[in-house]
């Protein structure tokens, strides 16, 4: 009788948490997707990635630092900002630790978009900036 009372606790206990681990699961994937399912139109991420020249100095890598700082801010469009540099992760063969800067602008809409790439800030920001880099590249995203 003890064996079997310890067996239907121990049973009861393992459906329980199997069913706690699934219900988890669930709601994870249930939560993602109605967040973005929710959505009239898909976010764009416009991501920026910048290598600048050997010859750069300290000076003007912080001078570049807040003109982005600048430049990002003063666009209204712009629904979320981020500045970024090489992360000190582990290297391995996918990782490219190449670059100087990244940008990474979310926006509500490829319209928002649109405006941030036409608008005087931008501009500005390039005929200040673009004799530092030796290289930039965008990778623009449509989140899902």
């Amino acid at each position: 009788m003890n064996a079997r009372r310890k067996f239907v606790k121990s049973g009861s206990l393992f459906v329980l948490m199997a069913g706690a681990l699934g219900y988890g699961a669930s709601f994870a994937k249930n939560k993602f997707l109605s967040i973005n399912n929710k959505k009239k139109q898909n976010m764009l991420r416009h991501n920026v990635y910048f290598w600048l020249k050997m010859e750069v100095t300290e000076v003007q890598k912080k001078d570049f630092e807040k003109g982005l700082v600048k430049f990002l801010s003063s666009i209204k469009e712009i629904e979320k900002a981020d500045i970024g540099i090489p992360a000190r992760t582990p290297d391995r063969e996918v990782i490219d630790k190449s670059f100087g800067y990244s940008i990474f602008v979310s926006f509500k809409s490829i319209e928002d978009h649109n405006i941030y790439q036409e608008h005087p800030a931008h501009k500005v920001f390039i005929d200040d900036f673009s004799s530092l880099w030796a290289e930039v590249k965008v990778y623009d995203s449509e989140v899902i």
